[in-house]
């Protein structure tokens, strides 16, 4: 698990605008799980994590023990990381996550200890997260307007309300593809929801989450998508 990537991977599932409140989140979530972890759990979580994030959550002097709520996670969450607790919850299902996508057999050992509410959650852009457009309210395209462009796209398939694709590369490239991308998020202002990363494929969204429909600017940030995965895939 490398510490840049799975920050990254926290931003996109969270829609965190900004590396720090990916770091923000991270540590208050690892260090909330720590704390209700069997001491068994707890050391497999601190093992995976890099040794920087590790320390900054403080995983490794964290106590076990304990079965949380729901209400109780949001909670300590949002008194770490001083958010209110909607966006305390995003934090938590996007860190959850990340660490369940980059290591199931740890995602399995954190779903032990989660409720219902929580367990198996895909992640979800909070509704102050940076969307499509960055000025103004993107507007919506129409269905016809969106058939002529998904024909000219690579494998995407959906409606008016988001359109999705699933590549398979192998680890090393699908973690190129995710640099590439957020370097692409950041000059376009638009982001693509990663529905789940396995080890060799990615299944990510484009839709402007604030409108719930697909805009312009998603889909000119899904053919950027395409270009990306085309160029590091030739590599493969």
């Amino acid at each position: 698990m490398r510490h840049q990537e799975f920050l990254a991977g926290v931003a996109t599932r969270g829609g965190f605008a900004e590396t720090d409140d990916a770091r923000r989140a991270a540590d208050a979530v690892l260090a909330t799980l720590a704390e209700h972890l069997p001491g068994d759990d707890r050391d497999a979580l601190a093992e995976a994590l890099p040794n920087l994030l590790e320390q900054e959550s403080g995983v490794d002097r964290a106590g076990g023990g304990g079965t949380p709520t729901e209400a109780g996670l949001v909670d300590e969450v949002a008194r770490r990381s001083g958010w209110e607790p909607e966006r305390a919850r995003y934090a938590l299902t996007a860190v959850i996550g990340q660490l369940t996508a980059e290591d199931p057999d740890l995602g399995e050992r954190i779903g032990r200890i989660l409720p219902g509410e929580l367990r198996a959650t895909g992640p979800t852009v909070p509704p102050d997260a940076a969307s499509a457009g960055a000025q103004g309210r993107p507007q919506p395209v129409d269905p016809d307007e969106l058939e002529r462009v998904l024909q000219r796209l690579t494998d995407w398939s959906g409606d008016v309300h988001g359109i999705e694709r699933t590549v398979r590369l192998p680890s090393e490239h699908l973690d190129l593809v995710l640099e590439r991308l957020r370097a692409a998020e950041s000059e376009l202002g638009a982001r693509l929801r990663i529905l789940e990363r396995t080890p060799t494929s990615l299944t990510v969204r484009a839709r402007t989450e604030s409108t719930e429909a697909v805009a312009a600017l998603d889909l000119d940030l899904a053919e950027r998508f395409d270009d990306i995965v085309a160029t590091v895939g030739s590599a493969a």
